[in-house]
């Protein structure tokens, strides 16, 4: 059974490469260098078939990877298989393994995180680190807090391409995506709260808009409400916004953005999905505490009674859908890995950085969107 799932992930990997080659150009790339040889580099990832593809063109720049698992639900089982295939070693966190601290016992000198929880350890321990690269907003937001990170660490996050093309387009497509696969609805005519207008929260505003539903947005930073409302969406409070809304989706970065006394006043029969790194914006622990029961309705998909009658759906178990189902397409995802490979391979001639955060430089974008426009056959020379 197992070489079936490495054989499926190891078909998927090759069918996404043929249409968009960008991890195979640049894996030749890092053969040819060789730029981590002699070193080992940790990785904290979600383990999609995706991961396994961009691990795998890694290994052929030298040095020895080691991976953990962000987060169990999105931990595809043929993406673990292939990498220790091969020969990589991986940790799920399976028998209640602590997955970080097995990363750190082989000392690596450069870590990949995302959500802070790797480069957070790391921080707690004798550590070997040189440099880390955090990835999300949420992990951001954890480096930014006050103490001292005795080691530079890279903002992907931040920069152009992550908020342009994945967050707005990829995150955009996969999750809608994801919630007609598990339901079978249709978007037309159904109506959209979605809490947060980062850029996250922008693309799947846009995306929804594009089916056919009407959005309204809940935003506490006044800015960026500011920004939905000259975006064309109503920016109602998160309680008026919950009485009205067949579909909630939360972008926020923030644990309990949507606790289980605010889904009191939810429309009955809401579907209730998460967009955010972390598998924690919606308060599953507190649904669970005052639920009369749970239907375990299809696969990822689970209805809640609460008291009073009120009925609400929870997709993907409240974790970030589009990558428990690995949805969407792949393009701004790999336009991504192609953006921290070449990151790593920075960070491994070890230039002249500050302790704790550096935006990712300029440079190194110009170069990953030069790969992209190279593998989507539209680069000019």
């Amino acid at each position: 059974m197992s070489q079936d799932r490495s054989v499926r992930a190891m078909q998927e990997i090759g069918r996404i490469n043929t249409f968009f080659p960008i991890l195979p150009s640049l894996g030749n790339h890092w053969a040819a260098m060789r730029p981590w040889e002699g070193r080992v580099i940790g990785l904290n990832l979600h383990l999609t078939t995706l991961t396994a593809g961009l691990v795998r063109e890694l290994t052929l720049g030298g040095g020895t990877w080691v991976v953990s698992a962000a987060n169990p639900r999105t931990t595809d089982a043929g993406a673990v298989e292939l990498l220790r295939n091969h020969g990589i070693t991986v940790y799920t966190g399976g028998d209640g393994e602590d997955r970080h601290s097995q990363v750190l016992s082989h000392r690596p000198e450069l870590l990949v995180d995302v959500g802070f929880e790797l480069i957070q350890r790391a921080l707690g321990a004798q550590s070997s680190v040189l440099a880390a690269i955090e990835i999300t907003r949420s992990g951001i937001t954890r480096l930014r807090a006050p103490g001292h990170v005795p080691f530079p660490v890279i903002n992907l996050n931040d920069g152009r391409l992550k908020d342009a093309v994945e967050n707005r387009h990829g995150v955009g497509e996969a999750l809608w995506q994801a919630v007609a696969r598990l339901t079978g609805m249709h978007l037309s005519g159904r109506r959209v709260l979605i809490l947060g207008y980062g850029p996250v929260g922008k693309g799947i505003a846009a995306y929804a808009r594009a089916a056919g539903t009407t959005v309204e947005v809940v935003e506490r930073d006044a800015i960026r409400r500011l920004f939905a409302h000259y975006d064309g969406y109503p920016t109602p409070s998160l309680s008026d916004g919950l009485s009205r809304a067949s579909i909630v989706v939360t972008a926020t970065g923030r644990a309990h953005a949507l606790t289980a006394e605010a889904l009191g006043g939810a429309r009955d029969g809401a579907v209730l999905v998460n967009a955010g790194h972390g598998g924690d914006e919606i308060d599953v622990a507190g649904l669970e505490d005052i639920a009369i029961r749970k239907d375990n309705v299809g696969p990822q998909v689970e209805t809640w009674h609460l008291p009073g009658g009120l009925r609400l759906t929870l997709l993907g178990g409240g974790h970030p859908l589009n990558i428990v189902l690995n949805s969407g397409s792949p393009e701004p995802v790999l336009l991504h890995f192609g953006l921290l490979g070449l990151t790593l391979q920075w960070l491994a001639s070890e230039p002249a950085l500050p302790d704790g955060e550096t935006i990712v430089p300029e440079h190194l974008e110009r170069a990953a969107a030069e790969h992209a426009l190279r593998a989507l056959g539209a680069h000019h020379s």
